[in-house]
């Protein structure tokens, strides 16, 4: 299970990515096209996979490109310690 670090989200619900990560993104269906924030954006408004926390602007989180699961910063270095 791969994870992609995000050091920073923009808003509660949404961060704002590069084209690189646009394929990740539709993948895992929380890609969103012509958002206020900015061209493509990540969809996170669903909190942690596995304890349920929202993750607020400014904070860091984690998603899983197999499963499309969001991770907040503790359980998702977890994970990636893990692999």
């Amino acid at each position: 299970m791969p994870l992609v670090r995000f050091e920073a989200a923009d808003t509660a619900t949404h961060t704002q990515i590069g084209e690189g990560l646009t394929r990740v993104a539709r993948a895992t269906g929380r890609l969103e096209t012509g958002h206020a924030l900015g061209t493509y954006v990540l969809r996170h408004d669903d909190g942690c996979a596995e304890c349920g926390a929202t993750t607020e602007a400014g904070d860091t989180f984690f998603l899983d490109i197999d499963a499309g699961d969001v991770y907040c910063a503790t359980h998702g270095a977890a994970r990636r310690a893990a692999e």
